[in-house]
């Protein structure tokens, strides 16, 4: 997976890529190939390698990088060795393709993509390339054992369970000689001939696009802004693939960066755009770990809450959820990653509806849960119910059922006010979580304003996702990366007065309130910012910071007074007076505390 790179050749800057390189075929087919991978939703990554041999330790040291399958860069060890030390460990001596297809298909998942070759250069594919065959640094990339393919095995298994099959295909070789990567632990060749490598990757996904029947997906990795597009010949590979399989979708990774528009669909890494990615398609990749790669120290398994969060996060913004699994040396999949499939294929057993073939919530960032749809249908996903069980939606259209999936037979009240539907859920739900509730409407969702309530305490969270942003000068949501993925989303970029930020809310008490500001500070932003709140005006001042992270700063008191209870809504608007830097501190949340 992406992470940092390594030492590697100098190459010039290229023209910005167009679409599939320019190769007819591909933007005129796109939405008829896309169409079941927008239906699909969920599907399977795994990441299974030689790497997974070594399980994230190297010579008795433990690496506590979260990528176990860049456990030779960390380590820092030459390929003919590390091909030593792993090749007799990499067994496979339980591996079960069908056991891995039974538990995606009971996961609910539609899909499947595996690591046929990652950034070490060594395949689980049986390569007939002369390098792939017998070379002077390995020996030979092929790590099947004897009379085995493993990627054939594992294809053939989830077609035969009636799921879709892709391969991920490393674009790095760290090993053979006439690539860009320049290992630094390896004897380095004089003159690297680059198109012996580009030859080299068109025979190996030629060998994936024509030895194992029909081909779904082909999931590369990673190009650099100094390395994409025609540095891998992509245009002569795309060309040919398109006629070898026609129905096949390509990744964005023949290009720079996780969201760019030249392939079929964008790839974030271990984090949800905080906006999706509106006008594309996309897919986000997760870990049931930290690390894609199976490591035998990494125990930071994510929750069931927490997965599923991240899972129907990604589909309530459009995207599909690929969730990845590192089985071992053998063919196991660890037992924690397989109870959470069991988990979430319990949960997708009941509802699955509001998952496959749903398009984005129509709604702002919702304070319960998150909201899927299709024609005529919204689907409501509850994580945490209110306390008096009286859900509120933002919609104006008539509802003529509310129901419960799983128990279609029981509707449930639906009650019109001024803040759209309420609807009244059951005290006694036993199902799996998080509840959905189903709303049956007329037409195209109508969505009312969403103003935010006040918590059970009377404190007023108000985040970065329920902001209405204003202006077009580059103010926009900024969230979590690859390599931060639990990062808060922030109002970030906002270096022009033209634009602004507000929110609209509900209050239930009058009186003082403190406001606190949540800001993440750094040395190369800050600024003076003014909030105004019905007649209150506090100007602050955010400073820079040598100390980089975030942080909570009180700016003042507000006052709102008795007649703003009965007001429909109250906004809260922070407008820029001065920066100082590059931009203003991103901002995380305004909370306002009644005193």
């Amino acid at each position: 997976m992406v992470a940092l790179l390594l030492t590697a050749g100098r190459l010039s800057a290229q023209v910005e890529s167009k679409p599939y390189e320019g190769v007819p075929g591909w933007a005129e087919t796109k939405d008829q190939r896309m169409k079941w991978f927008n239906d699909a939703r969920f599907g399977m990554f795994i990441h299974w390698g030689l790497y997974s041999a070594a399980g994230g330790s190297w010579k008795g040291k433990q690496y506590p990088q979260h990528y176990a399958e860049w456990i030779q860069t960390w380590a820092g060890a030459p390929s003919k060795e590390y091909a030593a030390e792993l090749k007799p460990k990499f067994t496979a001596s339980k591996f079960n393709a069908g056991d891995w297809a039974a538990l995606a298909k009971e996961a609910g998942m539609k899909y499947m993509v595996i690591t046929s070759r990652h950034h070490e250069g060594f395949s689980i594919f049986n390569s007939k390339q002369p390098y792939s065959l017998n070379n002077e640094v390995t020996g030979g990339t092929n790590i099947s054992p004897k009379g085995r393919d493993l990627y054939g095995e594992t294809v053939a298994a989830f077609k035969k369970a009636g799921l879709k099959t892709g391969a991920y295909y490393s674009l790095l070789d760290w090993q053979h000689p006439d690539s860009y990567d320049k290992f630094a632990a390896n004897p380095p060749k004089e003159n690297p001939n680059y198109e012996v490598y580009k030859d080299y990757l068109y025979g190996q996904i030629k060998e994936l696009a024509n030895n194992y029947g029909k081909m779904d997906i082909l999931w590369l990795d990673f190009s650099s802004k100094n390395r994409q597009g025609e540095t891998w010949g992509t245009k002569r590979i795309l060309t040919d693939l398109i006629k070898w399989q026609p129905g096949i979708l390509v990744n964005n990774r023949f290009w720079d960066g996780l969201e760019n528009k030249n392939g079929d669909m964008g790839t974030p890494e271990k984090y949800v755009p905080p906006t999706g990615l509106p006008g594309m398609d996309w897919e986000v990749s997760h870990t049931t770990n930290e690390s894609y790669g199976y490591s035998a120290h990494d125990k930071n398994w994510k929750s069931y809450d927490k997965m599923m969060h991240l899972f129907i996060e990604t589909v309530s913004k459009g995207g599909n959820f690929l969730l990845n699994v590192g089985p071992d040396a053998e063919g196991v999949i660890p037992e924690p990653a397989v109870a959470i499939l069991k988990q979430i294929g319990t949960w997708m057993k009941v509802n699955n509806e509001a998952i496959y073939g749903t398009t984005a919530s129509p709604f702002q960032p919702l304070d319960w849960g998150y909201a899927t749809q299709k024609p005529g249908k919204i689907y409501l996903e509850v994580f945490d119910v209110p306390q008096d069980g009286a859900l509120e939606v933002p919609l104006s259209n008539e509802v003529s059922k509310a129901y419960i999936l799983g128990a279609k037979g029981k509707s449930l009240v639906v009650k019109t006010t001024a803040k759209g539907k309420v609807v009244q859920l059951p005290a006694d739900f036993s199902g799996p979580k998080p509840m959905v509730v189903v709303l049956d409407i007329k037409g195209v969702a109508k969505v009312l304003n969403n103003r935010v309530s006040s918590l059970a305490d009377g404190r007023i969270l108000l985040t970065a996702n329920q902001a209405k942003l204003v202006g077009t000068a580059g103010i926009k949501l900024k969230g979590a990366s690859t390599h931060d993925p639990n990062r808060p989303n922030t109002i970030a970029f906002w270096s022009n007065k033209s634009d602004a930020a507000y929110w609209d809310m509900k209050v239930q008490r009058p009186g003082k309130y403190k406001v606190m500001i949540n800001y993440f500070a750094n040395a190369n932003t800050g600024g003076e910012l003014s909030i105004s709140l019905e007649k209150n005006t506090l100007n602050y001042t955010i400073p820079a910071s040598e100390t980089p992270g975030f942080k909570d700063v009180e700016a003042g008191i507000v006052d709102i007074s008795q007649q703003a209870i009965g007001a429909e809504s109250l906004r809260l608007a922070l407008k820029l007076l001065s920066v100082k830097g590059q931009s203003m501190a991103e901002i995380s949340s305004i909370t306002l505390i009644p005193m």
